[in-house]
This record gives C-alpha cells, structure tokens and sequence, in this order.
C-alpha cells in the first residue's frame, strides 16, 4: 500500500514538472517606417548589411540579376550575378545566416544550391575584377541544404529541404561527417515526413559565441543551443500543439498558423520575424502586423516590437539602429516597398 502510494506521488511531482513556462511578449514598441521607396518587384529572399550598403539577393528579378545593392538614401546603386554557371554566375544563391566571422571580415558568404558551390564577395571591391573569390565546392553531404551557417572555416551549421533525421546538422569538413541534433520539442509522431514537417524550422548563428538560435515554422518556440548541439534553453509564447494535419494531402494544414519565418544575425543580437497566422491570411492582400522580437545570445528576449504590417526578410544595420526590409504594394503586385524603421 505505502509502495503504491509513493508510485502515485512520484507520477504526480513528475507530471507538475512538465509544466510549459511561457514568455509573455509584451509589445514594448509599436514602429512605423521611417523611410519607404517604391521599387519593382523582385522576390528579394534574404539580405545582409555591410557599411551602409544593403545587399539583397532576386529570386524572380526580370533582369535576371541576383544580387541588388542599395545605399543609405535607399537608391539602388549597383545590380550583378547573372544566371548562369561560370565563376560570377548564379542559380540559386544565399547568404549566409551566421553573422560577421571576424570584425573586420569584409567578405559576403555566398552559397549556390543548384551549382553546388560557394562564393565570397568583397564588399570594399564591388564592381571591380576582384569582387569575387571562388571558394570551395559544397560536399556531398550538403547538398540540398538551406540556412547555412559557417561557425569556423570546419564547421557548418543548418538544415535540408528534404526530410531530414533531426532539428538541425553539423558538419565537419575535416572528416566529412555530418550529426543530426534530435528533435528535441517534446512532440512525437510517428509519421517521418509529418514529424519534419512539424518541426520546420530556421536556424541562425553567432559564430564567436558559438551559439545558435532555432525558430519554428509551425511551433510558437525558439530554442538556443551550442554549437555542439546541446541545448541551452526554450523561449516558449504560447503553449505547443501539435499542428493539424492536413486531410487532402501528406503535410501541415494551410489552417495552422505560422510564427517564425525569418531571423537575421548581429554579433549583439538575434532578431526573428514571428507572424502568428496562417498563411492564407498573410497572402489575401491585407496589411496584418508582424512582430520583431529582439534576443541577445544568452537567451533573453530584450525588446518586442509591432510592425503594422507583414514585411520580409530581415536587415539590421551593423550598430543595430536600423532595420530593413521589403513589404508587398498590395495595390500593385509588380511593386514593392523598400523600407526602413528606426529602432
């Protein structure tokens, strides 16, 4: 009888410990533009920022150029990258996630998906025969891969656009091999691709902190890990639940809301776009509002912000006084805004 009892009252505690602890997100700021220019649609997928130059990649430019340039005044002053595969050619590029590997680094990291192959563009030398350095061909184990970070000239960091058997890799280019760090959410399913699903995510590094945040496309969590996949804290805003499945085919409901899509590194900051709604909502044409929401690399949230209306991607400026980014002229389609808030 006591034996039973003890059993019941270890259950209990155990159970009382599960509980989820939520981070309120208190708005501590509501921003309007500052600055906004009209410009044409380009699909501009993801940016970085280097002295006072912004730096955009196309993903559906009709010049059929990649990357766009503009400056402080939000002028475009320069466009390059065509479609192709020779050594100042592109096919499918991206930056990097990770902020600056050195303070001084005036190099832009620059992966291609479909050529398999980085590139390294010197911001100070733009336009010029030495703007691009060839760098090295991805291996095999990256191919497919998305949200890279280089945490060191040996490691790297991100995730795949297939099913994958984890949150997020690391790979080692010493010894070609490549860890998987295990869900680690707490929600189980026994579907591989429903499970992937779920837990789609971004990553985003600090490469001298040796830190890395996740957010979650379809979960309302981020999670701050090491570089060496453990896991160091849950920023929890909501309680988690299983996404509902979708009943005409394998996947996510367009009916779940999603809430982290976009994330952008500073060596102070973290920053991540958290939409919270579903994504038919976001594409019928009306202005909802985002949230920015500010972490430093220990894992505390410092500022929440509101933006009246739905903006992608993310640019912060280096001193971390400005951010950038492109909001859809829902009365034109073929334009877009650029746009610049003070924070």
């Amino acid at each position: 009888m006591e034996k039973t009892i003890y059993i019941f009252f270890l259950f209990l505690l155990l159970a009382c410990g599960k509980e989820e602890k939520i981070t309120p997100l208190n708005i501590t700021q509501n921003i309007q533009p500052s600055r906004k220019i009209q410009i044409q649609e380009k699909c501009f997928s993801n940016g970085v920022y280097r002295d006072s130059v912004l730096f955009f990649i196309a993903e559906c430019s009709p010049e059929d150029r990649y990357i766009y340039m503009f400056n402080d005044s939000l002028q475009e002053i320069f466009r390059y990258g065509e479609k192709g595969r020779l050594f100042n050619e592109f096919n499918m590029p991206f930056f990097y996630r990770n902020c600056k590997l050195h303070e001084e680094d005036s190099l832009i990291q620059i992966y291609d998906l479909n050529l398999l192959h980085e590139k390294y563009l010197n911001w100070q030398l733009v336009n010029t025969a030495y703007d691009f350095i060839n760098g090295r061909y991805l291996p095999s184990k990256l191919y497919f891969s998305e949200n890279l970070n280089q945490i060191d000239s040996n490691t790297i960091i991100g995730n795949t656009i297939e099913v994958n058997d984890g949150i997020f890799f690391i790979y080692n280019y010493d010894t070609d091999s490549i860890y998987w760090v295990n869900y680690n959410t707490g929600l189980y399913l026994k579907n591989p691709e429903i499970e992937f699903a779920v837990h789609k995510n971004i990553t985003c590094a600090n490469s001298q902190k040796k830190v890395l945040y996740v957010g979650y496309r379809f979960l309302d969590l981020i999670q701050l890990y090491d570089i060496n996949g453990t896991l160091l804290k849950n920023i929890q805003f909501s309680k988690l639940k299983k996404p509902y499945q979708s009943k005409q085919y394998t996947g996510i409901s367009y009916d779940n809301p999603i809430y982290i899509i976009d994330m952008y590194a500073t060596p102070e900051y973290c920053y991540l776009l958290r939409v919270n709604m579903p994504i038919e909502q976001l594409n019928d044409n009306q202005d909802h509002p985002c949230q920015i929401l500010i972490m430093d690399w220990e894992g505390n949230l410092k500022n929440v912000l509101q933006i009246p209306f739905f903006i992608t991607p993310l640019v912060v400026n280096e001193d971390n006084t400005k951010l950038f980014s492109i909001y859809p002229n829902t009365s034109d389609p073929e334009y877009a805004y650029l746009v610049e808030f003070d924070i």
